[in-house]
């Protein structure tokens, strides 16, 4: 039986989720009414499918949309959605939580934290032989990162857990400005120059992202939790620096992960270590799987942690979908990770 301390969460790239008629991305056609309509019935489908406790959305166009697909489903009346504001403009993420919990607390996140600083002075000879300076002048999310502060609504025992909701710039690259397009000697290495771009800024991001991390874990038993779209892989240098790589158990009689205030547990890794052949994958491009979408938790959910308070139950990921050619579903995998209250 389920106990009402249990939690879930779940990540839900919409893809572009925008009103009919309405402008999107610059290479986009704005939907028709059917369109429309098609793309609100598949996303309040498999909304309840999902039927998690916390639910982080990424490519959210209108909070209309998101509003539409929650009546359409028939779980307004179960769910509070929280944007990032009433309007604006571009791809936004929100949160979705279930009426058994309650939030006490919203930030919004936009510009990087104060002094934080990406920069290496050149040593040359002097230093370390190395000519390795480098200044990156990036100072705010590509998209505003929201923060929950989630209690349970019956049971005041149960500490509050912070929740990331978090879109981090995408590996496709980025468009290069029309002075550089244009030149000559610049155009046949657009490519590779647009995807380093993408991956400086993203690096930035995980690395701001960390920053803010760090000053609340550090020296706190605060569960944490972050969830959405990191557009890397479940190794990548990107999820490295968020996660700070806390060490799993794989010994019984080992203490490794006792203890790890700081770090994060990728969930994708935890199903790993429970299956026996498992392929986990939320996104395809070039015929190349990946786990891109990502639940991120701290030590209070991992179960060889002295502070546990959730156990690991399992990661479910919805990825049908991406073998299909239907314009009305999203291009990422849907993903959920269940928690069981065990203290």
């Amino acid at each position: 039986m389920k106990n009402k301390r249990d939690i879930s969460f779940a990540t839900f790239n919409l893809y572009n989720f925008q009103l009919p008629g309405k402008r999107m991305r610059y290479n986009s056609t704005p939907y028709t009414d059917d369109e429309y309509t098609a793309k609100l019935f598949w996303t309040s489908s498999m909304l309840k499918k999902v039927d998690a406790d916390v639910i982080a959305f990424q490519e959210l166009w209108s909070k209309q949309c998101l509003e539409d697909a929650f009546v359409h489903a028939g779980m307004n009346d179960d769910y509070t959605l929280h944007f990032i504001k009433d309007q604006w403009y571009n791809i936004a993420v929100a949160i979705a939580v279930r009426n058994s919990w309650t939030v006490l607390d919203k930030k919004i996140h936009k510009s990087f934290p104060d002094d934080f600083i990406l920069r290496k002075r050149g040593g040359g000879a002097n230093d370390d032989q190395d000519d390795d300076e480098v200044e990156v002048n990036i100072d705010r999310f590509s998209r505003s990162v929201m923060q929950l502060s989630i209690g349970h609504a019956t049971d005041d025992s149960i500490k509050p857990v912070q929740v990331f909701a978090v879109h981090l710039k995408s590996k496709l690259g980025a468009r290069l400005d029309q002075q550089e397009a244009a030149n000559e000697r610049i155009k046949p290495h657009r490519s590779n120059l647009g995807s380093a771009l993408s991956t400086i800024r993203r690096t930035a991001e995980a690395a701001a992202l960390r920053w803010m991390l760090t000053d609340m874990m550090k020296n706190s038993d605060e569960p944490v939790v972050v969830i959405g779209d990191i557009n890397d892989s479940t190794l990548s240098n990107t999820l490295s620096i968020i996660t700070a790589q806390p060490r799993l158990r794989r010994a019984f009689d080992s203490r490794t992960g006792n203890r790890s205030d700081n770090g994060l547990y990728t969930a994708g890794l935890l199903q790993e270590l429970r299956s026996l052949n498992g392929v986990y994958y939320s996104h395809v491009y070039n015929d190349v799987r990946e786990l891109i979408d990502h639940v991120l938790v701290s030590e209070q959910f991992y179960d060889h942690s002295s502070n546990r308070v959730w156990s690991f139950n399992k990661m479910t990921v919805w990825s049908d979908h991406l073998e299909d050619d239907d314009k009305a579903s999203t291009d990422h995998g849907v993903v959920k990770v269940a928690f069981d209250y065990r203290p």
